[in-house]
């Protein structure tokens, strides 16, 4: 799981954290790299560049996309997970910035063409999350893509979530009718057994 857009607490525990989140570097990034490289996911992204990774954490989506080709720049509210971005990339993710989307972005409107956030939704409160969809709305150019969790629930996952005290539960509920309210179109791509691509068209 990677870090999330919230607030001055949650971003503090992440600070502590990063650290152990770094160990998992070099597996997500296969992960990732692999998972992006697919033929229909590829197909997706075809037409589009520049890439934000909203809640990128110790950056290793945002290299595997890199590495795939695009042009990215990544946020996220965890300083300390920044710091762990720009040393296990090497510092070639071209742009990390110390932001939060619940409070806004520091980017002027339709910046990029996907604005993505991996395994950030669950975590947030149903109104940050309609948050966040207004931002990564008014950034995109051509889509929105959230990359987390199915119904496909583990009893791993559900401890550390209820642990983490998101809104996990209700997330994996609500997101198919939420986005299609929201944004009025879904695709939604599966890429792992309990995780899945959700893509809207702005």
């Amino acid at each position: 799981m990677k870090q999330q857009p919230a607030g001055k607490g949650s971003a503090r525990l992440f600070d502590l954290v990063a650290p152990v989140y770094g160990c998992s570097f070099r597996f997500q990034y296969r992960h990732y790299l692999e998972i992006y490289q697919r033929q229909t996911v590829r197909e997706m992204l075809n037409g589009s560049r520049s890439i934000l990774d909203i809640g990128c954490g110790t950056g290793a989506m945002a290299r595997a996309l890199r590495d795939s080709g695009f042009h990215l720049t990544g946020v996220d509210a965890s300083l300390g997970m920044l710091r762990q971005a720009k040393r296990l990339t090497k510092a070639e993710t071209p742009l990390c910035v110390l932001s939060d989307a619940n409070r806004g972005l520091p980017f002027v409107e339709k910046t990029f063409d996907i604005c993505l956030a991996s395994y950030v939704a669950h975590g947030l409160k149903s109104p940050e999350r309609k948050a966040l969809y207004g931002e990564m709305r008014r950034l995109a150019g051509n889509l929105v893509i959230l990359h987390d969790y199915t119904e496909k629930r583990s009893l791993i996952t559900n401890f550390v979530e209820w642990i983490e005290d998101g809104d996990y539960f209700n997330f994996i509920k609500v997101i198919r009718q939420e986005l299609l309210d929201y944004f009025g179109n879904l695709q939604v791509i599966p890429v792992e057994p309990r995780a899945a691509l959700y893509v809207c068209r702005v």
